[in-house]
């Protein structure tokens, strides 16, 4: 079960990082704040970077490959959106720029979608493979 978690942490970092990179590169073109090819490699470097963090935030959904926490429905709810939720929270309280803060809820949202995704699959896996 472990493994499976892992693989899909690793799956919804690289889906987010592509969904991110688009996103934030049809809000620059929106925006049209300054050349593209010279904003091209800040969006991907931002959207590596702020997808890792959501990772890392994301990691104690790593508990959940015991058994006895999976069966805790709240318990695997918590540990799995938490860091995601705690992230988007966050975004929305610190004093940043208009845009900075639509940035980060953009890029927050997306990996909270994808990794909702995710967790509705692991979710049909573990009923269809209740030994593992």
């Amino acid at each position: 079960m472990g493994k499976a978690i892992l693989i899909n942490l690793f799956k919804t970092y690289l889906f987010s990082v592509l969904v991110s990179i688009a996103g934030l590169s049809i809000m620059h073109a929106i925006n049209q704040t300054g050349n593209f090819s010279e904003a091209l490699p800040k969006i991907c470097i931002a959207a590596l970077f702020l997808n890792g963090i959501l990772v890392m935030m994301a990691s104690p959904s790593m508990i959940l490959s015991y058994p006895s926490m999976w069966e805790k429905a709240p318990v695997r709810l918590f540990l799995y959106f938490a860091g995601p939720l705690a992230f988007v929270l966050t975004a929305l309280t610190m004093p940043l720029s208009h845009k900075d803060i639509v940035a980060y809820l953009m890029i927050g949202g997306i990996f909270f979608v994808v990794h909702a995704v995710f967790y509705s699959k692991l979710s049909k896996w573990r009923k269809s493979n209740p030994n593992l």
